[in-house]
């Protein structure tokens, strides 16, 4: 058993469904704390002009050591009207947006969101099934793993049965290997190498949100 673990992004980005693909069971690391002015809570799409970053506001004042699951969305700005707005004109135009449109609006567009971690894993888990994605997935604070760092993702992987762990190549300094292989967890290294595909609006952009690839490409997942 293949244990993946990620914190959950906003809008996440192609890799994050790659690293969920690899594993037998995938863990959203929500209980650890938000980091301003990071992916957590903001991605690119792309539009005619190029690349555009959406950006969930935050009330990050009196927050600022808050876990990703509970840091509290400022909805006194309408940040849902704006973000789809873009979408719908970024992608009314591509391939899948039909299949995609009503779902998202549905589903995350016309729903209250008070926290991040709510949001982001509601809208991956959108994104996931629409991809053909088949791993179990499971929330980190829901799991109530009271260990933190290395300890933690070694007792997630004890408490879910799994043997393996996904890392990325070249973290022994992040994730040492001999405290893994102590505690008879094997480490599996896992490095996307994205490719391009089609894509809207003149020169292929890369590293962006996941859903432009699904606008673009439509269901599954690219073979990279």
């Amino acid at each position: 058993m293949i244990l993946a673990c990620v914190q959950p992004s906003y809008l996440a980005w192609i890799p994050l469904f790659k690293r969920m693909q690899e594993g037998d069971i995938f863990v959203y690391l929500d209980d650890v704390e938000y980091s301003k002015n990071s992916f957590h809570n903001r991605n690119f799409i792309k539009n005619s002009n190029g690349k555009e970053l959406l950006t969930v506001p935050i009330n990050y004042k009196n927050n600022s050591h808050k876990f990703i699951s509970s840091i509290p969305i400022n909805n006194d700005y309408p940040w849902q009207k704006k973000h789809w707005r873009s979408l719908q004109l970024s992608y009314q135009k591509s391939p899948y947006f039909t299949d995609l449109k009503d779902l998202l609006f549905k589903e995350i567009y016309n729903c209250n969101w008070n926290t991040l971690g709510n949001l982001n894993i509601t809208l991956i888990e959108l994104l996931k099934d629409y991809l053909g994605i088949s791993s179990k997935t499971f929330i980190s604070s829901e799991l109530k793993i009271k260990t933190t760092g290395n300890q933690k993702l070694v007792d997630l992987c004890k408490y879910l049965g799994a043997k393996k762990f996904i890392v990325k190549p070249g973290t022994e300094n992040y994730h040492p290997h001999d405290f893994f292989n102590d505690q008879g967890i094997e480490l599996v290294f896992f490095e996307p190498n994205p490719k391009k595909y089609n894509q809207q609006y003149g020169d292929f952009i890369a590293d962006l949100s996941a859903i432009d690839y699904a606008m673009n490409c439509g269901k599954g997942m690219p073979d990279w």
